[in-house]
């Protein structure tokens, strides 16, 4: 397949691999274009067990792969020097399945699983090379070249993938690939249980002096278990002969079945051997209970000369919860009360925001209908049906297929708890906590008063299993405001169990108080006699996922199950081409959103995230790399944009604890300016005109609604301006470059959609729809021609345009490019368009950013 080389990229100042293409390849035409189709595909996996591709260039005449350089030895070398440990083999295999899980998720198939495209690195870390490049670079048999041997020779390449083809290599082919048919995902799996069966034994599941031998082997011939060493688990056993089933149709059907096994064999062995157990016979349960009786007197014998050795716990397993192709939604999970079951909030394919659920026995999860817009979940206390928030609405709906039923209105709703007699505690992100009935027709009721001048907020509460008692976290913009309280439904005063925290407080089943402080999961030991949290923590878990002050929830806990979201939040700014290449890397990783850039382009403005009560806007030289704030210190800031005059950065923060405008000149000394705004509304800062005359920004109607509000920056007027008002959520507007118009966003139509409307009058005179099938975060191309737009699936569209008149016609919009998943809170901006048209800059995150869900059952 080509030439390895060890390189250096001086873009990003990285060291990568670059595979060097065979001239016969590259000098084909129809197959180059279905190699570089196939290659964007395969450079939107990101996942830990997955070497990347960063890209595809050319230099010379030359064309190269350029991927990700993995230190270490790949299996095959390992295998040189015989077979693995059990234990090791079974490490090795878990991170394999994880990595063809994922892709297969995304309905990718590697089609060349072998030992020597498996990398193990030197910390013991799992790498799957060549991902899906069988497929890529299918075309002229002559490519393949000599034979060595059946294992390590070059994969077998023909002109396509068509029944009659052979497409592999002979040592790891499924029956299926060795006669020449289609291949799917089955093909992976049967491949994976001939590396697992080489890791145990050895030796290859199929071998033979020639090609054509091996291939007979992999169609006719079964492979000696009794190889295996006697140490592998039955469980594993079992999972082989599935995977090496010679018929696809019977054959194990998805690696995440895989997954569950390889997580606690053991515990698979255990179920296995109870449901073989026959129900005994009168006679069986007479003998039993003799045998029982005489162990008893002989053990009461022993026991005055021996200690028992204590039972040992029961060992822990963790999987990840994912759902393909969508991202779920931070801080809306939660299980059940006996940890069956987990809900969570995740956006689908068309961006839109449902509740999902998985059983702890499934590996599916299931959405359920109606519940659009759905987020913080929780259960009511049987287990039986779910309730959630959509905008400033409470509805609850059952498991049995029942359609959700309004409980009623809430404003500002930040998490929720069910309680006995249909009580329902409910926090609240704007004041005290509220109680509701489940069966609805009653208003909220305050069960708790604010710490005036102290808190802002009551929010994540929590039962306690009396019923009568609960916690929740006070929220505040100083580290004193954050704090765990202990309140009871009766009122009155509540007690502070610990200050400085701003994590959501969850009581597990064993009593312990947990929280999350710096990304790790901790438990406190809590009397709820006496109300009071032990000073000792014990580490749950580490690499939970936080982002800010951590408002919202990222995890759960019921019965012998935890539940935690787990990722990493670093971000980096890149400069992207118009087909989605980095052309190099503009910062540092850093918890980075909402970039903005100014209108010479030679500077940046962007927010940094922090674990504490401070968000700073930054502004960074692109040139010297300089960066420097612009916002106030111990302050929380947000968005940012810049004036036409390219000195000016205008920004919402909130240090008064309403969010109100500033602008500051970036090379002026002093504290910004406040703007005034209107009055007991949060804004956030959106665009400022080229022509200098107004400032948009967005107007927080309510938690899912937001208005469209100008501000004239005319120092003699200084008007606010509503732009546009109503019951939809309007958002995410920017300025054409002659001023003229707005692009926006709003829910008009029940789905988001990218809008244009003029300057003067707004959306009530006319508008215009750009998207279709949903879109975010438009930006106007410098020369006014096109819009720029993030569509559900997160792809960066462009759409034409053209302006007659008071008309705007847009054409079909084109999708240019994936952009990498971000889903953080408070990040609107992901996207900006460089003002001489010469790419975009993009929030990228650092690695893998995957928020998914992680579980883990028995040994907490």
């Amino acid at each position: 397949m080509g030439e390895v080389w060890r390189a250096r990229d001086t873009t990003l100042d990285r060291e990568v691999a670059i595979k060097v293409l065979p001239t016969a390849f590259t000098s084909d035409p129809e197959r180059l274009a279905r190699f570089e189709r196939e290659a964007r595909v395969l450079a939107s996996i990101n996942h830990p067990h997955v070497a990347a591709i960063h890209g595809l260039h050319e230099a010379g005449g030359r064309r190269f792969l350029s991927m990700e350089l993995v230190p270490g030895e790949d299996l095959a070398e390992r295998l040189s020097r015989g077979p693995l440990p059990v234990e090791e083999a079974m490490a090795v295999a878990r991170q394999i399945v994880e990595a063809l899980e994922y892709a297969h998720d995304r309905g990718i198939v590697h089609r060349d699983l072998k030992p020597a495209n498996v990398k193990i690195t030197p910390e013991g870390d799992v790498k799957v090379l060549d991902y899906g490049l069988a497929k890529a670079m299918a075309g002229d048999p002559s490519l393949s070249g000599p034979t060595s041997t059946p294992t390590m020779m070059p994969t077998i390449t023909t002109a396509g993938t068509a029944a009659g083809m052979i497409l592999g290599t002979a040592a790891y082919m499924s029956p299926e690939q060795a006669r020449g048919r289609p291949v799917d995902k089955r093909a992976d799996i049967w491949a994976f249980g001939c590396v697992l069966w080489e890791m145990l034994t050895g030796r290859r599941a199929f071998d033979g002096e020639t090609v054509t031998d091996v291939l007979a082997a992999v169609v006719t011939r079964d492979p000696d278990r009794s190889a295996l060493p006697p140490s592998t688990p039955p469980a594993v056993r079992r999972l082989l002969a599935r995977c090496l089933d010679k018929d696809a149709r019977t054959r194990l059907r998805d690696m995440g079945e895989a997954r569950i096994v390889l997580a606690s064999p053991q515990n698979e062995d255990v179920a296995a051997a109870r449901a073989a157990v026959p129900a005994p016979s009168a006679r069986g349960r007479t003998w039993w209970l003799v045998t029982a009786s005489l162990a008893l007197v002989v053990g009461a014998a022993l026991g005055r000369f021996a200690f028992a050795p204590p039972a040992a716990r029961p060992r822990a397993f963790e999987f990840d919860v994912t759902v393909p192709d969508q991202r779920i939604e931070m801080g809306s999970l939660a299980l059940s009360p006996d940890g069956s079951m987990l809900a969570f909030a995740a956006r689908d394919g068309e961006g839109e925001r449902r509740l999902w659920v998985r059983g702890m026995d499934s590996v599916d999860a299931r959405v359920l209908p109606g519940t659009a817009g759905a987020r913080y979940p929780f259960w009511s206390p049987d287990g039986k049906e779910i309730a959630f928030f959509s905008d400033n609405r409470l509805l609850r709906i059952a498991l049995d297929g029942a359609a959700a039923r309004p409980i009623g209105l809430v404003h500002d709703p930040m998490g929720g708890s069910w309680g006995a007699d249909d009580v329902i505690l409910v926090g609240n992100a704007s004041g005290p906590l509220r109680t509701v009935s489940a069966s609805g027709g009653k208003p909220p009721t305050e069960v708790t008063a604010l710490d005036e001048g102290v808190e802002d907020a009551h929010v994540w509460p929590g039962f306690l299993p009396d019923g009568e008692h609960f916690v929740f976290l006070a929220d505040a913009s100083t580290d004193e405001g954050h704090r765990i309280h202990l309140g009871e439904l009766q009122g009155g005063p509540t007690k502070i169990l610990k200050k400085g925290i701003r994590s959501q407080p969850v009581l597990d089943p064993s009593g312990r108080l947990l929280v999350v402080e710096l990304g790790q999961l901790l438990a406190y030991p809590f009397d709820l006699g006496s109300g009071t949290l032990g000073e000792q923590s014990v580490l749950i878990a580490t690499k939970v996922y936080t982002m800010g002050t951590q408002h919202h929830a990222p995890f759960t806990a019921g019965p012998g199950t935890l539940a935690f979201q787990s990722g990493s939040a670093d971000m980096e700014l890149l400069l992207l081409d118009f087909e989605g290449r980095a052309i190099r890397k503009l910062t540092d990783p850093d918890r980075i959103g909402n970039p903005a850039i100014s209108s010479d382009g030679r500077r940046v403005s962007f927010e940094i995230f922090t674990d504490t009560p401070e968000r700073l806007v930054w502004v960074q030289d692109l040139e010297r790399g300089v960066r420097t704030p612009v916002s106030q210190r111990g302050n929380m800031a947000d968005s940012s944009t810049w004036g036409a005059d390219g000195e000016t950065v205008y920004f919402d923060a909130n240090p008064g604890g309403d969010w109100d405008v500033y602008r500051k000149a970036v090379s002026g000394g002093g504290e910004p300016e406040r703007l005034e705004s209107p009055a007991e509304s949060d804004i956030t800062v959106l665009d400022a005109s080229p022509d200098g005359r107004w400032l948009l920004t967005g107007i927080l109607r309510g938690e899912d609604r937001n208005d469209l509000v100008l501000h004239d920056l005319d120092p003699a007027k200084g008007d606010w301006i509503e732009w546009s008002s109503g019951p939809f959520d309007d958002n995410f507007g920017s300025f054409s470059p002659d001023s003229r118009w707005i692009a926006y966003t709003s829910d008009a139509s029940g789905r988001t959609e990218v809008y244009v409307a003029p300057v003067t009058g707004g959306p009530s005179v006319r508008r215009f729809q750009i998207s279709s099938g949903g879109g975010y975060e438009p930006r106007f191309s410098p020369d006014g021609g096109k819009i720029f737009y993030r569509s559900a699936r997160d792809e960066w569209m462009s759409a034409e345009i053209e302006v007659s008149g008071d008309r705007v016609d847009a054409k079909t919009p084109q999708a240019l490019f994936s952009l990498a998943a971000v889903d953080l809170p408070w990040v609107r901006n992901f996207v900006e368009v460089m003002p001489d048209g010469s790419g975009f800059i993009a929030v990228h995150p650092v690695g893998s950013n995957e928020t998914a869900i992680r579980v883990r059952t028995g040994g907490r």
